[in-house]
């Protein structure tokens, strides 16, 4: 009994795959905060690696102590006093001339290090540093290093200088660097868990907009796309190779701004292979009847 044709698929045949397309999630700015994150996890290890100082145990606090007896005595013995007595103009500035020692103390060039770069850190979140600027920049602090080492040469400048800076003393114990680093690290966990409730997501065929708790979506279509990339920031592209990625769809008045894209330009590239070609789906009976 003839029986009817049925469609075989061949068995070397390849299964078609379908494109997965590019996601792309965009970041708050925070996220550059990492350097001040890597220097207070080695401001803790250094800290500890002191000793003596990292805990503040009662060494520390019994030469506080100690100090403290002696400038209360030397108080004491001055109050008649009023005036200091008549002496040379070196010695009237001594009891105010800093302590060069305790400013090399290694407790204290760890908290300036800590400080100086949560504030390139700062100053990284709150400005954008374009090439122009980069270039202007360094021409500027150039022009002020050349000029303080002229004036040097007949105005005595740095002494002032060295004497505030030397009067500095900024320590902090493991137990702060510690905190710190534990702190911004619960702060990269939560963005990097967040990030899926807004994100893009391009496909050959169409823009997908994911955002919101339920995962509310928008469509947008690819054809006649165009996108920019562009780098605002230069130190956040040494960082992370963040960018801007500007989409221009057909039939929307304002493009799509995505700001803060890490690794941008592998992005640009994965775009541009994907605008490259255009799925063509065929369906064929057997996968309209299939559930």
């Amino acid at each position: 009994m003839a029986s009817d044709p049925k469609s075989v698929t061949p068995a070397g045949s390849p299964t078609p795959v379908r494109e997965k397309g590019v996601r792309i999630f965009t970041y708050p700015k925070i996220i550059f905060i990492f350097p001040t994150l890597i220097m207070a996890l080695i401001c803790w290890i250094g800290m500890y690696m002191i000793p003596d100082v990292g805990s503040f145990n009662s060494a520390r606090e019994k030469e506080r102590h100690e100090a403290k007896l002696k400038a209360d005595a030397t108080a004491k013995a001055n109050s008649a006093a009023k005036e200091l007595p008549a002496v040379s103009g070196d010695d009237r500035l001594l009891p105010l001339k800093s302590d060069p020692v305790k400013f090399k103390r290694k407790e204290n060039l760890l908290g300036l290090l800590f400080l100086g770069v949560f504030l390139f850190n700062l100053i990284v979140l709150a400005i954008d540093f374009p090439r122009f600027t980069i270039f202007a920049l360094l021409l500027l602090s150039t022009t002020v290093l050349f000029f303080m080492l002229w004036l040097g040469m007949y105005v005595n400048v740095l002494e002032p200088l060295v004497r505030i800076v030397e009067g500095v003393y900024v320590v902090a114990n493991a137990q702060f660097y510690l905190m710190v680093a534990v702190v911004l690290m619960i702060v990269y966990g939560t963005i990097f868990i967040t990030r899926y409730l807004d994100y893009w997501e391009i496909l050959p065929n169409e823009i997908l907009h994911h955002h919101g708790p339920l995962s509310d979506l928008e469509r947008y279509p690819t054809l006649n796309l165009k996108f920019d990339k562009e780098i605002p920031d230069v130190f956040e592209h040494l960082m992370f190779g963040a960018g801007r990625l500007v989409l221009h769809v057909s039939d929307e008045r304002k493009a799509i701004v995505l700001d803060t894209v890490l690794h941008v330009s592998r992005k640009e590239e994965a775009l541009k292979k994907l605008m490259s070609r255009l799925e063509v789906r065929v369906t064929t009976d057997q996968e309209v009847a299939s559930p």
